[in-house]
């Protein structure tokens, strides 16, 4: 059966009418023009359809005070793009009648904020790709996908020398936070201390655990890098949550004690402990460290990560932040130990086992998050804050 030419000459008309009405979508915007001098623009720029000059040109002068810019004219100056040396005063007061926002344009803080932002979205993306290469480049296609991720994941070695360096630097940290803050005072390691009231637990073993992870805290890298009153901000909202949480890591269950591994710190008696505040909270406190299990158990290196993710948490909370609070610095921080936490399951388990630490440490942490925010709410029933250490009442 022949073709018709005619037939296939109108095709060749209506693919190339396509590709020309494509074309033309595609270069629609070279169509805008800049709202104040009359270019060729491409796009939106501080809420104004502008060209590139004058989108550089309202960034550098807007947040200027217009006195410093002078019209030698009587402001009323031509202000387009073919007109050489035009009024700046005049091209600026013309940028705000069209509409262009000073307040749109990012400050030295918020540009870093946004580069940090990108940078970060982009390595994950880089993770996530790399993850998807190597699933694809396995030609086990017999496998299901759920079996051939774990398989990929448990072989790979996801922690670099850098992680295993910086493991250790935590470590290391905490140590000296030990030595620096021995106790005074009290009696010595084998000796038990008693505890009769919620007084004393504050004056004693929660005050020596505070002080000590406050002065690791000020060791880390990424603490040390925000303003004071973020410092202040976090030690204040985290410390005592991070205080109950690592009497869980030295909490030992076959001698019913809690004692910091070498340290001079004497024992102190569950029997005590539970005398105190209210005996649902220490049931409550029971329920979320058996929930903890199988992270109370991992390598000690690892606990002085998971400090640090509580530290960085800011999610949950009623306190009023301070004005200047670089949210986006702060949750950077914590995605540093998250990542650092959750590259250290994957090394050293499958990745079924690492999702369920990763759960069982997120679901802990959330309970423990709310049974110390109620404890809070109603500290005066339970003590007169007023003798405490000026450390303790800040915390409380």
């Amino acid at each position: 059966m022949c073709t018709n030419p005619i037939d296939i000459f109108d095709d060749l008309n209506e693919h190339a009418n396509i590709r020309r009405r494509k074309c033309a979508i595609k270069h629609r915007k070279l169509d805008l023009t800049c709202v104040v001098c009359g270019n060729v623009a491409h796009g939106y720029n501080f809420d104004a359809i502008s060209c590139e000059s004058c989108k550089a040109f309202f960034r550098r002068n807007a947040l200027r005070l217009s006195e410093k810019l002078i019209c030698r004219q009587k402001n009323d100056c031509i202000v387009r793009f073919d007109v050489k040396k035009r009024c700046k005063r005049c091209r600026l007061n013309k940028c705000f009648a069209a509409g262009m926002r000073k307040e749109w344009i990012l400050t030295d803080k918020e540009k870093e904020e946004k580069r940090l932002k990108i940078a970060e979205n982009r390595r994950i993306k880089e993770i996530q790709n790399a993850l998807k290469t190597e699933i694809l480049s396995n030609d086990t296609l017999s496998e299901s996908p759920k079996a051939l991720l774990c398989r990929s994941i448990s072989n790979a070695e996801y922690l670099t020398e850098t992680d295993l360096f910086k493991l250790k630097s935590l470590e290391n940290a905490y140590i000296t936070a030990v030595k620096l803050n021995q106790t005074t005072g009290i009696l010595k390691y084998p000796a038990i201390q008693p505890i009769s009231s919620t007084l004393d637990l504050f004056r004693i073993p929660i005050f020596l655990s505070s002080m000590r992870l406050v002065t690791y805290f000020k060791q880390i890298l990424e603490f040390q890098h925000l303003t004071m009153d973020e410092q202040i901000y976090l030690v204040k909202l985290n410390t005592l949550l991070v205080a109950f949480l690592h009497s869980m890591f030295i909490y030992n269950a076959e001698n019913v004690i809690y004692h910091e591994p070498n340290a001079d710190d004497p024992l102190f008696l569950e029997k005590d402990w539970t005398k105190t505040i209210t005996k649902e909270f220490h049931q409550e406190m029971k329920q979320i460290r058996s929930s903890l299990n199988e992270v109370l158990q991992i390598d000690t290196q690892i606990r002085f990560v998971i400090f640090l993710i509580n530290l960085f948490c800011i999610g949950f909370t009623s306190k009023s932040p301070p004005d200047n609070l670089t949210t986006l610095h702060i949750l950077h921080a914590q995605n540093v130990y998250n990542e650092l936490f959750w590259k250290y399951c994957l090394h050293h388990y499958d990745l079924s086992k690492s999702l369920r630490l990763h759960l069982q440490l997120t679901t802990g942490i959330m309970k423990l998050q709310t049974l110390i925010s109620n404890f809070r709410a109603r500290i005066h029933d339970y003590l007169d804050v007023t003798k405490l250490s000026p450390l303790m009442q800040s915390l409380l």
